[in-house]
This record gives C-alpha cells, structure tokens and sequence, in this order.
C-alpha cells in the first residue's frame, strides 16, 4: 500500500475492519486498535482489538504499521504566497516584508495557481480543512480555494489604517456583493490585517459583516509598542505606504485589550498571539466562553513560523498556548506561510504537531486536539467531521506508516519527518 503523499488508499464500499498500531484523536489513544466502519464512512467503534472481539461479518484491513487519526484542520495559511517556495528570513522584518510585497502574485492567474499549488501541498500534508488568508482583498483567492476542492473558510485580508482606512471601508461596505457567502465547501471570511495596519472603525465594521473573522495580533513587540504609543518602526512603514496621519493616537493598551469588543462579537481567530499578557489570557478566556455562528474565539499557533521569525524574542517568556489551553481555550495549528516553513512538500500542521511533541512533550491527545477540534471549532467546522468516536464521520482518514509491531507506534509516527497517507472513505465528500 506504498503511495505517494497525499494519494487515497481505497477502502472499498462494505463494512470494514480497519486494524491498525493505533488510533489517535482528541477523546483517546488506542494502541493497538481497531476502526470499525460502516459503509457510508461513519465510525461505528475504535478500541483494543480484544475489546472489539470478532466481526466476521465486516471486511478486515490490516493497517498494523500505520498510525490513523482524523484528517487535520489548518487553521491558518497564506496559499497565495506557496510558489515563493522557502525563504530564509534575515532577521529584518521590514525588509523581508518587502521581499513579500514585491514578489506575491498580483495578476488574477498568478493568484489561481499559487492557491491551486497551495492547495495540493495541503492535501500532501493531511488537511481536511483550511483557514486560507486571501492576501490584500483577494478575491481571485477566495475562487480559486472553491475551485480546489479543500474545504474550509477564506479569509479576505483587508487593510486600512490613517488616510487608508476609507478605502478599506468602502471595500468591507461591498464585500458581501463581490463573492457568495458560502460556496464549493468554502465559507466566505473577512481578515483586518493587524493592528498597526487596521483602524478601529475597520476592525468594527469587519465584525458586524457576520462572518468568520481572522486577525494577525500580538504578534510582534514592534506591534506592541505601536497599539501602546504610537511609537517606533511601524509608524515608518505606515509613513512608507502613505497610511500615516498624526490623527492615529496611542491606544495605551495591549492589541487585545484595545480590539476585545469586536473581536469577541464576531469569535474571531486571533492568529500567533506570541506577547499576551495576563490580563489578555483571562479576556479571551471570557471571550472564548460565547460560541457565535457554530463558532467560539480562540488563538492559531504556527510554532515554526513563530520560530522562524525570531519569536519570542530575548526576555520575553515563551508562547502561552499551554496555560490557554487550561483555561478551556481552543488553541488551533496553522503553518503560516511555506515561506517560513521547512516542508516543501507539503503544507502540514502534522509538522507543527511534532514541532511541539519534540520540543514541548506535549501529549499526543493534546496535540492532535488542537490539530481537529479546535481548529474546528474556530472556523465553524461540524466536529463530527474532524473525530473518531462513535457516530462520527470523518472527512478521511490520515495514516502515518511506522515500523510493523512498533513498541511506540504514536511516538514514532510524532518524531517521523515523512508525509502521510489518505485513506478514502466510501461515501464522503
């Protein structure tokens, strides 16, 4: 059953007995285990083989060298940047933020087939669904995610901040207009860039929209200082770009503390959140509390791209994610870019996943919690979709091939650096 990543390994259309090294999703890790699947793909059981007993009736599948978990949700990713391909960063934000400016594709088919690319590389990488940013109003994006095939929601980035916010105003005000709300798996969301680069009647009136939102926030310190005094390297670019007035005043407060309201009115997915203070974990504890739309707020860590950047800087603590956790908020992968990133072939929270196995020890329900249900649950995802209790069905299966008889299956499948395999399920989408 050697195939490329990526590729299906067909299961067939009866009942079917999927016996497996071990079975992992967020409500329990079975090692050794058995799947049993009804014809239309639902789980009708996952346990220990002897706990399962005989199935005479059901079709046997001997999947003991793979490790199988629910398809991944990658909750944030910018496709439209995928044929820049890896680049190294050079430790100066502003000059690689140029680089970025002046070699995305701007053409209508450039975009077309940088997402198409970026979609692939997904699909290699196990996703099932996806949080794709549209850069700078793409609405070409939004299209080309629907033509792909891979479900999810596609953020359309929005900026306007000083002398450029009318004119992302005037663009929120037509965005329902330019594109359907939900088509070809694909809901329509809105992405007020950041906070040095939105203002704040944008970042309200993205909120009133009705759509999933998503915001990079708390990303950098340079974007502290900004929200907190107006001060510092980001004023320069906004005076670069033409955005700066001196009407833009300092907010004296975190980027969260400052954007609390409208990002709890629309359960927004706060993207990196590598500088929260305390103050900002228990608001978007309380934030996290309110579901909306099928949807609760919660952070995205893409722990590579955070690293790639240089985060968290000297002195500052590492990334929260944990102590959010406990507090009961979904915290979701995403891989950022493939600029940041060191997988060429594939777009992959698997990769983040065992970024954080290997250097966090964090347990695998824990970490593949976070790469399905939380990402779920931040895009509005169906989680019966993303899960293999009883009574779920998932959209595919992913495997990880590990060595027959393995003393640590799901150990082994987290240190890997291969890609993994779908397995098609008979009568889903």
């Amino acid at each position: 059953m050697t195939r490329q990543a990526g590729s299906a390994a067909p299961l067939g259309s009866d009942r079917r007995r999927l016996e497996v090294a071990a079975a992992l999703d967020a409500s329990a890790v079975v090692a050794p285990a058995v799947i049993l699947l009804a014809p239309s793909g639902e789980v009708e059981a996952v346990d220990h083989p002897t706990r399962i007993g005989p199935t005479p009736e059901a079709r046997s599948v001997d999947l003991t060298d793979r490790v199988v978990m629910p398809g991944l949700v990658n909750a944030h990713a910018h496709l439209d940047l995928t044929l820049l391909g890896p680049r190294p960063f050079g430790g100066d934000w502003t000059t690689w933020a140029g680089m970025i400016r002046r070699e995305r594709p701007t053409s209508p088919e450039a975009i077309r087939q940088a997402v198409l690319a970026g979609a692939r590389l997904a699909r290699a990488g196990g996703t099932a669904f996806l949080g794709d940013i549209a850069g700078n109003r793409g609405l070409p994006a939004v299209e080309a995610m629907r033509e792909s095939g891979l479900p999810g929601v596609s953020y359309v980035e929005v900026f306007g901040i000083g002398l450029a916010e009318p004119g992302g105003l005037e663009f929120l005000g037509s965005l329902r207009d330019r594109t359907a709300v939900d088509a070809g798996g694909v809901r329509l969301g809105v992405s007020p860039h950041a906070p040095y680069s939105c203002g704040d009647r944008l970042y309200e009136a993205a909120s009133r929209l009705g759509l999933p939102l998503a915001t990079h926030l708390a990303e950098t310190p340079e974007e502290l200082r900004f929200v907190a005094d107006a001060e510092g390297p980001l004023v320069e670019l906004l005076k670069q770009v033409g955005a700066w007035t001196d009407s833009i005043r300092p907010w004296r407060r975190t980027p969260l503390g400052r954007l609390a309201a409208p990002l709890g009115e629309s359960a927004a997915a706060i993207v990196h959140g590598n500088y929260l203070d305390d103050a900002d974990l228990e608001a978007i504890s309380r934030l996290a509390g309110v579901r909306r739309d099928g949807r609760r707020l919660g952070v995205v860590y893409c722990a590579r791209a955070s690293e790639y950047f240089g985060h968290p800087r000297e002195g500052a603590r590492p990334h929260r994610y944990r102590e959010l956790l406990e507090l009961g908020v979904p915290v979701a992968l995403g891989t950022d870019s493939l600029v940041a990133l060191d997988t060429p072939e594939r777009l992959s929270v698997l990769d983040e996943m065992r970024r954080l196995a290997r250097r966090d020890a964090v347990e695998p329900r824990r970490l593949v919690e976070m790469a399905t249900l939380h990402g779920a649950e931040l895009l509005g995802i169906d989680l019966r979709e993303v899960s293999l209790r009883r009574g779920s069905r998932p959209r595919g299966l992913l495997a990880v091939t590990v060595a027959r008889e393995s003393r640590d299956p799901i150990g082994e499948a987290l240190r890997a650096e291969t890609s993994p395999e779908w397995l098609a399920l008979a009568g889903s989408s």
